[in-house]
């Protein structure tokens, strides 16, 4: 397909990326994004759905600049987006919330997949290819998720190692920081109090509905402090227990929760006992600390991991 078929057809793929205010990684990830949708040869829309109250916003003139140096049209909050070839399109919400932002990308989207995908990462360069092919060789699928892998430098110390751990293992749901749905998948919007929209896809569509593509890698960099590891800890905990206490059907249904916990014991080296232990001890302060945020009351919103987002300077790409 030559570059000016592509520029008279509509988006074949949609790329949606929910981003807070203060996202000022985003041009890497939109630039590691686009150059994996190369490889599909058809026009693809990148949907950056910037929220929170902020004024102004990082995320923001991140898109601008991406957009401006890939030479794609932008289009600004409220303008409607070319018919044909490809393009970044902004959306502006005003509440901090990530499931808002996935519901705004989702309705906005016009190609019949959306790969979904956080804004601090960095993707393998076969990564959307190999999860579009994916669904439409699986026509029972309706999500083929990527496989995240942490990424460790030197520098890296011993929280950072502790982060990383669970990674290696499969724990049977929908890793939400890379993924390809059908955009007929889910007929209603997610609700709104959901916090791990991830999670919630796992249970509400089930094991049965959503698969890993080994080969789509998708690299993020895991917490480095022990605050930021701990409240990344707790957030999880907290979503979790709000989809066991408000979507108890769901949640039973599929078997979450229910792990290999032998299988996992196997595959990890004496040397690692250690971070096990420090793993196992933060999930059970971040249980603790979960119970009491949800006596008090859930945030809908989040903050920033900051130390998620120091990539290195040299190196920061996806291998493939």
């Amino acid at each position: 397909m030559t570059a000016f078929d592509r520029a008279a057809r509509p988006p074949a793929l949609t790329i949606g990326v929910p981003a807070s205010t203060g996202e000022d990684d985003l041009p890497a990830t939109l630039a590691s994004l686009a150059a994996s949708a190369a490889g599909l040869e058809e026009p693809f829309e990148a949907i950056v759905a910037v929220n929170g109250p902020e004024e102004p916003a990082p995320a923001v003139a991140g898109a601008e600049a991406f957009a401006h140096g890939a030479g794609l049209p932008l289009v600004p909050p409220g303008a409607a987006p070319p018919a044909c070839g490809s393009c970044v399109r902004i959306l502006r919400l005003p509440l901090r919330s990530k499931t808002a932002a996935w519901n705004a990308i989702r309705d906005a989207a016009r190609a019949p997949v959306i790969v979904f995908a956080d804004a601090d990462v960095r993707v393998a360069p076969a990564a959307l290819p190999l999860l579009v092919r994916r669904l439409a060789r699986s026509p029972e699928l309706a999500i083929a998720a990527g496989r995240e892998e942490p990424l460790l430098t030197s520098a890296d110390g011993l929280v950072a190692r502790v982060a990383a751990l669970p990674h290696r293992f499969d724990f049977g749901n929908v890793p939400g920081r890379l993924y390809a749905l059908r955009s007929a998948a889910l007929p209603e919007p997610m609700p709104a109090s959901v916090l791990h929209e991830d999670a919630y896809l796992s249970v509400r569509l089930g094991r049965e509905r959503f698969a890993k593509e080994p080969g789509a890698v998708v690299r993020l960099r895991p917490p480095t402090t022990w605050s930021d590891y701990l409240r990344q800890r707790v957030r999880n905990e907290v979503g979790k227990l709000q989809l066991v206490r408000e979507f108890p059907e769901l949640h039973h249904a599929h078997g979450f929760g229910v792990y290999p916990w032998r299988r996992f014991v196997r595959e990890i080296a004496p040397r690692e006992y250690p971070l096990v232990i420090l793993a196992l001890a933060a999930r059970a302060y971040a249980r603790v600390h979960a119970l009491w945020r949800i006596r008090r009351g859930i945030d809908n919103g989040w903050r920033v991991l900051a130390s998620t987002k120091r990539w290195p300077v040299a190196g920061g790409g996806a291998g493939s």
